[in-house]
C-alpha cells in the first residue's frame, strides 16, 4: 500500500462486493484520470468472485484496502470515510466510472470552497442513458423527489467523519444525509461538469420497493411543514396547468400557435418556481 503522509485534495472511496467485472471498469477509470492529487481507498465486503485477487493486483495504487465481511453498503462506506485524509471525499463504487479522463481536472483545476460540490451525471440503464442535472436554484424542490448521485458529489471529509451514513438504512442513507445537510444550510455548489456514468444495474431489485418507500418517507420528514406545503402546491399547480395546456394545444390550429403557447407556458412555470424559491428562502430566514 502507498503511504500517504501529506495532505491531498481528494479521497476516492470505492466499495465492492462480488462485482469483479464492475470493479475492473472503475479501476481503469480512476487510473486514467489526468489529475492525480488524490488517495484511493477500496473497501471490499469479502468477495468470493475474484475481486480480492484483482484488488491485490492493483494494491500499489491504493492508500488503503481491505477485503472482509461488512454489515452492508453504508457500513462499507463509513469504513472508507474513517480512513480518508483528503479535503473532499468522492464515492466511485464498483461499476461506476468517471465521465472522462479529464473529469477530476475539470472539477479541481480551480479553487473550491463549498462544503459540498456536485455536478451532473448519466444514469446508465441496460438499453438507455439518461442525463441528470440539478441546478443549484432548484436544489430544494428537486431533492424532494430525487437524490444527488453520490458518485457525482465531492463532500468535505470533516462533515462525513463528523456524522457518517445511517447504517440502519439499506438504500437511501445518502439521500437522508444529503437532505439533512441541505436543510441545515451547509453550502452546496453546482459544477457544470458531467462527473460520472452511474451503473443502474440491479437498483430495482425485487423486494426492495417497500424498504425504499419506508426510507423515502423518513427523508421527507426532514422538510419543515412550510416547505412541504410549498412543494405540494407547486405540484398541484403544474398538474392542473398540464391538463389545461394539453386541452388548449389539442384545440389549437397551426404550428406557430402551438409554439407560442408552449413558450409562454415555460416562461410562466419558470417565473412561478423562482417566486416559490424566494418565498421558501424568506420563510426559512
Amino acid at each position: 500500500m502507498l503511504d500517504y503522509r501529506g495532505f491531498m485534495t481528494l479521497s476516492i472511496i470505492t466499495i465492492n462486493y462480488n462485482n469483479r467485472e464492475g470493479l475492473q471498469k472503475t479501476i481503469d477509470s480512476v487510473l486514467a484520470q489526468t489529475w492525480t492529487d488524490y488517495e484511493w481507498i477500496v473497501i471490499d465486503g469479502g468477495s468470493s468472485d475474484g475481486s480480492r485477487e484483482l484488488i491485490g493486483q492493483y494494491q500499489e495504487h491504493f492508500a488503503y484496502w481491505c477485503s472482509e465481511p461488512d454489515r452492508g453498503v453504508y457500513h462499507a462506506m463509513n469504513k472508507g470515510i474513517a480512513r480518508a485524509k483528503g479535503e473532499y471525499i468522492n464515492f466511485m463504487n464498483s461499476g461506476d466510472i468517471f465521465y472522462s479522463e479529464g473529469t477530476l481536472y475539470a472539477v479541481f483545476s480551480k479553487g473550491k470552497q463549498a462544503d459540498i460540490l456536485y455536478g451532473d451525471w448519466i444514469d446508465k440503464y441496460t438499453n438507455e442513458s439518461v442525463m441528470r442535472k440539478i441546478p443549484l436554484s432548484e436544489l430544494h424542490s428537486t431533492m424532494w423527489y430525487q437524490n444527488i448521485c453520490h458518485q457525482a458529489m465531492f463532500i468535505k471529509t470533516n462533515l462525513l467523519q463528523g456524522v457518517g451514513y445511517d447504517e440502519s438504512m439499506k438504500i437511501l442513507a445518502d439521500w437522508l444525509w444529503n437532505t439533512d445537510k441541505m436543510l441545515a444550510g451547509i453550502s452546496f455548489e453546482h459544477i457544470d461538469v458531467t462527473i460520472c456514468n452511474y451503473d443502474m444495474y440491479g437498483m430495482s431489485n425485487e423486494g426492495m420497493n417497500d424498504i425504499k418507500s419506508q426510507e423515502y418517507q423518513r427523508v421527507m420528514t426532514l422538510y419543515p411543514f412550510y416547505m412541504q406545503r410549498a412543494i405540494r402546491e407547486l405540484d398541484n399547480y403544474k398538474n392542473d396547468r398540464y391538463i389545461q395546456i394539453t386541452r388548449e394545444l389539442n384545440e389549437s390550429k397551426g404550428i406557430l400557435s402551438i409554439m407560442t403557447k408552449c413558450s409562454l407556458e415555460c416562461l410562466f412555470i419558470i417565473k412561478l418556481i423562482i417566486k416559490r424559491i424566494i418565498r421558501i428562502c424568506d420563510l426559512k430566514s
